[in-house]
């Protein structure tokens, strides 16, 4: 029996800036008899966290069970088995590091460094791989920060926002310095990014160095005193704090991992307006360093495929910014095998959901009361039919306003230029972290399968036909932003992968009994096999009943077959079969046994119950799928 064990690893600088664990070592240990391993198998791991000493670490060597390398996104699997003489039980889960990640280098390697996170008792789950559990886990910054400090890895993660409106501010530059007696260090800088966040890895010499270094190290108070200075990427200065800064309370003597928020007036010189970028599909960031999707482009937390409408979601200006941009997206899918990229194609009008894509906001004028009401109307994108919206104006006639962008042929959207939040003008169209297309997946890709033809129609416990069994379709998602109908780009980013799923099955449930046709996302059919021949539907079940069964989705998530009926005495217990690797699950030759011999004689319901990883962007969102039938136990 095969035990895989899979898991991702990050490390908190705060809690709004986490990092992956990338190219770490996991280690698995056996765990030695003498030390409580129930107890420590139910203990949290912030009580069970331990640096190791190197002969901590020695002492456990004969223990190991596996070790294996993280990906760049903290990412990892283990397959264990008889080669590893494991058979289920709890083990111990260390992470040897031989630097960390962002750590800049050095003429001399950091000293490599263990720690132990916990026992870890795994929550096997049956599938036709193997037995399958996860784990999922963030070192607290109070111990990341420690091991990052001990690397000699000092980090600044922080944001830059509009003062007034507290928009993030994309694309400008950030650097940091250090108070010292003689001349300020200069820390280094960081870009933000189209959420308004930085990064700056610096380290211990960048602030003990003074002008007479190496001979003398001195800082009048220990640690970095940090203050700022923000600027365009051309160079005009948003933020130019005081050295005086760096001597205050929260700023002074800082340790390895400190966050800040900075604000500057004016946006960065544009409004406080961010250059347009493609951040998240629903709640999953687009980028890689989050890791939020694996290499095949399912989502990393419950391997998650998209289907039917999906919101891509990013930054846009609001009306005030000083050119005028449009932006689109394409696609293009990757062979069954997700390795070559076809042809890339414009995500034109067809495909776009209406969308709304921000609000204008606007003083309309109450006549009843006069007074003037501010107020905000949904701005869309390819919703022709869309009402227009009416202004009310005092002493002026009334403006109709049509709050909508069409869809340009390439499929671009411009974005809404209305600037005007004033008693009597057309209102300022309000953008920022926004819905920019929601995506007809159905428009990407789309499957039926009839199982009812050719004669006879699948029936329940039999195997899904090799030629109605769906694959995995990748697709790769490009975001493009310029000046209005100009060449060059002004922001470009793409997610990589992301898989797709719209599949529907058209199928006949227990023909004998109550049969009915329909059309589902998947498979799901269930009968007992007493009863499933002809005229045998109402037939009298004695001390057993057989559970036949077929499920199938490419992304089925879990299956369970279970009585329901009269107790006590009890029922049967449930039964989850395994699930194969693409996605279906089947009774056994003859059905699953239910012994009813204890249970007294009356109705039952066997039912079968599954789901499916499936996502719009926000998680699971569909409703176990379920089939039954009835029967009656007697003598």
């Amino acid at each position: 029996m095969a035990y895989i064990f899979k898991g991702r690893l990050c490390g908190y600088i705060c809690p709004d800036c986490p990092e992956p664990l990338a190219n770490v070592k996991v280690r698995l240990y056996r765990s030695r008899a003498n030390e409580g391993v129930t107890l420590l198998a139910a203990a949290s791991a912030k009580d069970t966290f331990a640096i190791l000493s190197d002969s901590d670490v020695a002492a456990k060597a004969s223990s190991l069970i596996a070790e294996t390398t993280a990906a760049a996104d903290g990412s990892f699997t283990f397959e264990l088995g008889e080669q590893q003489k494991y058979k289920g039980e709890a083990f111990e889960i260390d992470v040897y590091c031989g630097t960390v990640p962002h750590r800049k280098q050095t003429p001399k390697p950091p000293k490599p460094l263990q720690f132990s996170i916990t026992t870890l008792q795994p929550a096997w789950r049956n599938t036709d791989a193997g037995l399958i559990a996860a784990f999922d886990y963030c070192v607290p910054s109070r111990y990341w920060c420690e091991i990052r400090r001990r690397f000699g890895a000092w980090t600044i993660c922080g944001t830059v926002v509009d003062c007034k409106s507290g928009a993030p501010i994309a694309g400008v530059k950030v650097r940091a310095f250090d108070v010292d007696w003689l001349q300020d260090d200069d820390l280094g800088s960081g870009v933000t990014d189209g959420t308004g966040k930085f990064r700056i890895d610096y380290l211990p010499i960048d602030f003990e160095q003074t002008p007479l270094s190496p001979l003398l190290n001195f800082e009048l108070i220990g640690g970095p005193d940090v203050y700022f200075k923000v600027e365009t990427l051309g160079g005009v200065s948003l933020l130019n704090e005081s050295r005086s800064q760096g001597r205050t309370a929260g700023r002074e003597n800082i340790g390895p991992c400190f966050c800040v928020k900075l604000c500057v007036e004016g946006g960065g010189g544009d409004g406080g307006n961010p250059i347009p970028l493609f951040t998240h599909i629903g709640q999953y960031h687009v980028d890689p360093i989050y890791g939020d999707f694996t290499a095949d482009g399912l989502t990393t937390a419950g391997n998650y495929a998209f289907t039917d409408t999906i919101p891509l979601i990013g930054l846009l200006p609001n009306g005030s910014a000083p050119d005028a941009l449009e932006y689109h997206f394409q696609w293009g899918e990757y062979n069954p095998a997700g390795t070559v990229l076809g042809p890339v194609s414009d995500l034109d009008s067809t495909k776009i959901a209406a969308t709304v894509i921000g609000q204008l906001e606007y003083f309309d004028w109450d006549n009843v009361n006069s007074v003037w009401v501010l107020r905000s109307a949904d701005y869309w994108a390819n919703n022709p039919g869309v009402a227009a919206t009416i202004i009310h104006r005092n002493g002026m006639p009334d403006i109709s306003v049509q709050l909508n962008q069409t869809v340009k042929p390439g499929g671009w959207i411009e974005v809404p230029r209305q600037n005007n939040l004033a008693t009597n003008g057309i209102g300022l169209y309000v953008g920022g972290f926004v819905d920019m297309v929601n995506l007809d997946t159905t428009k990407l890709t789309s499957e039926q399968y009839d199982l009812t033809t050719p004669a006879p129609p699948l029936a329940a416990g039999d195997p899904m036909p090799a030629g109605k069994k769906s694959r995995m379709h990748r697709f790769k998602l490009f975001f493009e932003a310029r000046k209005v109908g100009t060449v060059p780009i002004l922001s470009s980013n793409a997610r990589e992968k992301i898989v797709m799923s719209n599949t529907h099955y058209i199928q006949l449930h227990h023909p004998n009994w109550a049969g009915y046709t329909n059309n589902e996302r998947c498979v799901v059919l269930i009968d007992a096999a007493e009863l499933a021949v002809p005229g045998g539907g109402c037939g009298k079940i004695t001390d057993h009943v057989h559970a036949l069964f077929t499920a199938y989705h490419p992304f089925l998530g879990s299956v369970q077959v279970y009585l329901e009926g009269p107790t006590p005495p009890p029922l049967p217990p449930a039964v989850n079969p395994a699930i194969s690797a693409d996605g279906e699950s089947d009774s056994p030759g003859g059905g699953q046994d239910f012994n009813l011999t204890a249970n007294k004689d009356c109705a039952y319901i066997l039912w079968i119950q599954l789901t499916l990883n499936l996502t719009y962007g926000y998680g699971a969102f569909l409703s176990p799928f379920y089939d039954h039938v009835a029967f009656c136990k007697g003598s």
